[in-house]
């Protein structure tokens, strides 16, 4: 599905490329915490839809849409087609301010009659989704006073959640829709209990103005729409924030941003273009929650922390923008597992899936607030907590999460390996849960070459080798902090689980490693992509990494396009599905720099140069969630294959373009030791490549690397260390 997004923080709109939200059942709308605060936002004129000439969304906090009057929106006026300009313009920050300009391109005077619909149905992020509803209560009545609509919905949880829209210019009529109660919801009750989806009825309310025109005259009316939860009674919409103010604001942010993060130019246009929507995608998906500014997973299904997902975006861009590491890594502690919780998939220690704040979580109908079935995010946490120390030197935050840390580390030693035989495997406890926990989780992503579902419990391959790198980087930090006895309590079982993993893992007739274990069943014999993340981990014998490498970029496995989650050549591919056969930015991105750190470096940019040159077929150059399996065929479909319903912007997705800026750079950073190591290998496509305001420590770098080396404008006291 192709639509059009804004977004800032916690609100972000979804809609058609001209501007509207239908009110039909559609995904659409406006979304804040979780909640559909508007299910419907139409423009008519004359009670006619427009015509669309033209829109932008090129900033993510910004659109603009050009229209027209169509045949049917003029006959019965006397007023000729594309005649009236409707130019609507919408910025987020906070609230929504949208302002529509209305200018008559007519010889003479007119009257037309512009009409804004708006419907608000509260619904739940799952049931729009189209999972299960729980339990709720019904919306109220619109109120109505003046220059300003209020929608109020009292929900299950005790939440209320309103939407305030303010309009500059008072109506001339305006015609309550109403709302009606949803029929019960049929099915079990309780917590865990399976229901039918069923959307909820909206309230909705037509606003009307009655225009006259001179020729060459414009009218123009702003509306402020102001998504809240739980607001003071009297309280209504942002009205007192204009669209000017807020556009200045949030481009204020922007630039805040820019100016905090590394800054990279290349010779090659295409790449400039993907790394700039890197940068601004990761911006636009950054919120605050609490004390903590952490990338959200993806808009729209995912726009909430995400433990995998927040801290893969935040390893990616730790060289580009570290603060994003540290938000991250707060805000996951300060929500670390507490309880053994069946329901939660909660253990002590265990970092958190993922954290909703809807209706359903808030009423204990699904088990997302959090829910911790994730095999693989406390693992990431480790690694990512160790890396940034390193990275950023900042011993404040090592101080601060070492606790959480080792609760981490108790973890693996206490849960992650219930039945002690030396791997980490996860067995669903939750009945409302996932029943594959590792980054691949939809339910037919582990199959057995005939078809069949693999059964937990499952030792997945990259989680091994997660383990293997969280233990490892731990201890190396734990070391240099002084902390020899927790170092060596880290460090231990990491050599014995080397060995077993390179015996048990591979498989000897295809020269690769098995995508999983079935605990007590032995490895699932299937070529995919998840053994290239353990090219990350130092896990793989050189010799067997040769092979890994080799085979990651064999025809089988390296489509068009990048690396594919399974191979083609297997009886289980699909290119249409979600994860097998299907092209993952991000996968192939920890793939390309795992390639590029175990010396793989003409592997790792063919790689990269497939995911740049599938981005520049998408539009703004932004690389989606995923891209269909296909092959290139010039014939026909020269381009990559759009998934339907691939999350755009998706932080992890955003993020691959800085690390293929790491991978070519050979970019290591150890601020602990005020070090910077370069080993540039350029592909063909790039003549040179410059950084400046990297951050080692609290030191600034501006560097050049070129076909003939790297030029350093200016080292700011870091010991800089170039390799051939």
């Amino acid at each position: 599905m192709e639509y059009l997004v804004v977004s800032d923080n916690h609100t972000f709109m979804i809609s058609n490329h001209d501007g509207d939200i239908p009110v039909e059942d559609t995904p659409l709308g406006l979304y804040f915490y979780d909640t559909r605060h508007l299910s419907g936002f139409q423009v008519r004129l004359n009670g006619q839809p427009l015509e669309l000439l033209a829109s932008s969304d090129e900033h993510v906090y910004h659109a603009a849409f050009l229209l027209t009057n169509g045949a049917s929106a003029s006959g019965e006026e006397g007023i000729d087609r594309q005649t009236i300009a409707v130019r609507r313009e919408r910025v987020v920050h906070e609230a929504v301010f949208e302002r529509l300009t209305i200018t008559n391109h007519n010889r003479a005077p007119i009257e037309c009659d512009l009409t804004v619909e708006v419907a608000a149905d509260f619904a739940d992020m799952f049931v729009v989704r189209g999972f299960a509803g729980g339990p709720r209560d019904s919306i109220e009545p619109v109120e109505y006073q003046g220059d300003r609509l209020r929608f109020i919905y009292r929900g299950a949880d005790d939440v209320v959640r309103t939407t305030d829209i303010h309009l500059s210019a008072i109506p001339d009529t305006v015609d309550m829709l109403g709302a009606e109660a949803p029929p019960p919801s049929p099915g079990p009750q309780g917590e865990g209990a399976r229901r039918l989806r069923q959307l909820p009825v909206p309230a909705r309310a037509q606003v009307h103005w009655r225009i006259a025109l001179a020729p060459r005259a414009r009218w123009t009316v702003d509306l402020t729409i102001t998504p809240a939860i739980n607001p003071p009674e009297q309280q209504h919409s942002s009205a007192g924030s204009s669209f000017e103010a807020a556009l200045e604001a949030v481009r204020a942010s922007y630039r805040a941003w820019d100016d905090a993060a590394a800054i990279v130019t290349t010779d090659n246009p295409a790449f400039n273009q993907l790394l700039r929507r890197s940068s601004h995608d990761l911006r636009a998906l950054t919120a605050r929650f609490g004390d903590h500014a952490l990338p959200v997973a993806g808009i729209p299904w995912f726009a909430v922390p995400f433990g995998r997902d927040s801290l893969i975006a935040s390893f990616q861009a730790l060289w580009f923008q570290p603060d994003l590491a540290r938000g991250t890594l707060r805000y996951l502690a300060a929500h670390q597992g507490t309880q053994d919780n069946p329901w939660r998939d909660e253990q002590p220690g265990k970092i958190m899936h993922e954290m909703r704040f809807g209706e359903l979580a808030n009423t204990n109908s699904v088990p997302f607030n959090p829910y911790y079935g994730s095999i693989d995010a406390t693992l990431l946490f480790l690694m990512l907590f160790a890396a940034t120390v390193r990275w950023t030197g900042d011993v404040n935050l090592y101080h601060d999460l070492l606790p959480a840390a080792l609760h981490a580390l108790d973890w693996i030693d206490l849960y992650a390996d219930a039945d002690e035989d030396g791997y980490i495997a996860f067995e669903p406890r939750s009945t409302a849960g996932l029943r594959i926990q590792g980054w691949k989780d939809s339910r037919d992503s582990v199959l057995h070459p005939d078809g069949t579902l693999a059964e937990p419990p499952l030792a997945l391959v990259e989680v091994q080798a997660y383990a293997y790198a969280a233990r490892t980087w731990m201890a190396d930090l734990l070391e240099r902090m002084g902390e020899t006895d927790r170092a060596a309590e880290a460090r231990a079982g990491a050599t014995t689980l080397k060995e077993r993993f390179n015996a048990d893992f591979w498989l000897e007739e295809e020269g690769f490693y098995a995508q999983a274990i079935e605990v007590g069943k032995g490895a699932i014999r299937e070529i995919t992509s998840n053994p290239g993340h353990a090219l990350l981990c130092d896990i793989l014998l050189p010799e067997r990494a040769a092979q890994v490498a080799a085979r990651l970029t064999a025809p089988d496995l390296l489509s068009s396009w990048g690396v594919r989650t399974r191979s083609a050549a297997d009886p289980n591919y699909n290119p249409m599905s979600y994860h097998n056969g299907s092209v993952w930015p991000h996968d192939n991105s920890l793939i390309v720099w795992g390639l590029a750190r175990s010396g793989f470096r003409d592997e790792a940019n063919e790689i990269a140069s497939r995911l740049v040159a599938a981005a520049a077929h998408f539009r703004l150059y932004r690389l989606p969630e995923l891209m269909c399996g296909y092959d290139r065929d010039p014939d026909t479909f020269d381009g990559p294959v759009p998934y339907p319903v691939s999350c755009r912007p998706q932080a992890w997705a955003a993020g691959t373009g800085l690390m293929i800026v790491r991978s070519i750079l050979g970019l290591e950073v150890d601020a602990l030791a005020n070090t910077l190591r370069l080993a540039p290998r350029l592909p063909p496509w790039l003549s040179w490549i410059e950084v400046q305001n990297l951050r080692v420590g609290e030191r600034r770098v501006h560097f050049r690397a070129t076909r003939a080396g790297v030029e350093i404008m200016s080292d700011g006291g870091v010991d800089i260390r170039v390799e051939g």
